[in-house]
């Protein structure tokens, strides 16, 4: 009986570490609100790569490139952005 409720207790020990994990990205990657990850902007950064075309700056937040241009969350050109 004791042999059990000790395994137990740490298997719920075990889980409750494990689930508390607040970043569940990789170094270089930002989760968005929706839970995806994303690669982080750097400058320079291949805009054409298997990554995809959303990265995250740490100014604007969750920023896409498209046609050539990079635009923010409200689909607006940002104009001043360092590449």
């Amino acid at each position: 009986m004791k042999k059990t409720n000790l395994i137990l207790i740490t298997i719920l020990i075990s889980l409750f570490v494990t689930s508390c994990e607040k970043d569940p990205c990789d170094d270089g990657y930002t989760q968005l609100d929706n839970g995806v990850c994303v690669p982080d902007y750097v400058v320079g950064i291949e805009k054409k790569t298997n990554l995809g075309n959303v990265f995250y700056h740490s100014e604007y937040g969750a920023i896409t490139f498209k046609n050539g241009n990079w635009y923010d969350n409200q689909n607006l050109i940002i104009e001043n952005i360092k590449d």
